[in-house]
């Protein structure tokens, strides 16, 4: 009986597709920054106002009429109607649109950081710059500001830099305008930092619908999702209720079923805390012996800055040579909006084999995890979570 409980609460946190609201760094340490900006940029984590030739972009364009949904006491947007997903609505779904990016081919797996760069960034790119893996960044807009320098040297190291919007809010909850400014904005620092200007995005939460698909297309921008997700921002924000070996047992468990896999992966993980980096560092080498570590914009054949652009080859300095690129269509494994189902990871042996104790508690942490554990489908975290309790 406990053991079915420790299942069924463990598979609701781990069917949450992404990690929670709040991601300023608290107390983060002043890293010295020699890149000074000169564009005067919004507040940090603050939803940013529209530049009146940005709203231009989106004068004439078609635009779904998906509605603006409320994330009501931080649990997110919710359905219209429960079960019904008419705007093909990640969040509500798993529903994919046909231009998102949300896997590699079989036999190639692509490595995803998301929220940073962060204090703790140089720590992951370091490890990555010693194992000769390019992985993809999606950059907030104010961690930018805040860290530019950083930013330039995942460029330079021949990392893909994508966009995570300028504030990390939820997509869906979002104006037509200020979508596109958070978009842009958030391009615009990247561009001001780099030179380059991302043509990829990552919708935060995964929080995306065929509004903002249609706002982003007009700006010239593409989302990419994932299709694996560690979790890892899970353990960072309560370690006690999310064990650190589940990650672990995860990433274990994707690499075991490499050889049957149909495709390759995208995963999601963060380098916004100390515990995400060390542990991206930790199980990097489990998918490495079994799929090739390449970017997702690699793996996709994408072009991933717009414009005709200079990008520095792998491990090339500022000095070195460089090869010019010419945007290309927008690629993607789907040909049409397709409906998936969110991939739900157990935890490994080890942390299964753990007490009735701390089974009660992760089942506690599910039932009462409203504003920490959002964006997986409300209605298929509540039917789990109904599930467990029944078995009590």
């Amino acid at each position: 009986m406990i053991q079915k409980l420790f299942i069924l609460a463990t598979v609701a946190l781990t069917a949450v597709h992404a990690h929670p609201g709040s991601h300023a760094i608290a107390n983060a340490a002043a890293a010295p920054q020699t890149i000074k900006l000169k564009e005067i940029y919004p507040p940090a984590f603050a939803i940013p106002t529209a530049k009146p030739e940005w709203l231009e972009l989106i004068k004439d364009v078609n635009i779904t009429k998906a509605p603006v949904y409320k994330n009501i006491n931080g649990a997110g947007p919710q359905p219209e109607v429960a079960g019904q997903d008419p705007y093909c609505d990640w969040t509500f779904t798993g529903c994919f649109g046909k231009e998102d990016l949300y896997e590699c081919p079989k036999g190639q797996w692509a490595l995803t950081y998301d929220d940073g760069p962060s204090e703790f960034s140089p720590k992951l790119y370091d490890y990555l710059d010693q194992v000769n893996v390019k992985a993809t960044f999606f950059m907030v807009g104010g961690q930018v500001v805040q860290f530019p320098d950083y930013a330039l040297r995942a460029f330079k190291s021949g990392h893909e830099l994508a966009m995570h919007t300028w504030s990390h809010n939820y997509m869906t909850t979002l104006t037509n305008e200020q979508i596109v400014a958070e978009l842009k904005w958030n391009e615009l620092v990247i561009k001001e930092v780099t030179g380059v200007a991302p043509r990829y995005f990552r919708p935060p939460y995964g929080d995306i619908d065929n509004r903002v698909r249609d706002v982003a297309a007009a700006l010239g921008f593409a989302p990419i999702i994932w299709n694996h997700d560690t979790n890892d921002w899970a353990y960072a924000s309560d370690p006690k209720a999310f064990k650190e070996s589940w990650i672990d047992g995860n990433v274990t468990k994707w690499a075991n079923a490499a050889k049957t896999a149909t495709v390759g992966g995208i995963s999601l993980e963060h380098d916004l805390y100390t515990q995400t980096v060390d542990a991206a560092i930790r199980v990097l080498p489990i998918l490495q012996k079994e799929y090739e570590l390449v970017p997702a914009g690699k793996c996709n054949n994408v072009q991933v800055y717009k414009g005709k652009t200079t990008v520095p080859v792998a491990n090339a300095t500022s000095s070195a040579a460089v090869v010019k690129a010419t945007p290309s269509a927008v690629a993607s494994s789907a040909t049409a909006p397709v409906a998936i189902a969110p991939t739900v990871e157990a935890p490994d042996a080890a942390a299964a084999a753990d007490s009735a104790a701390s089974s009660a508690a992760v089942a506690a942490n599910v039932v009462g995890s409203g504003a920490s554990f959002t964006s997986a489908s409300a209605v298929g975290l509540g039917v789990t979570v109904i599930a467990a309790m029944a078995l009590v």
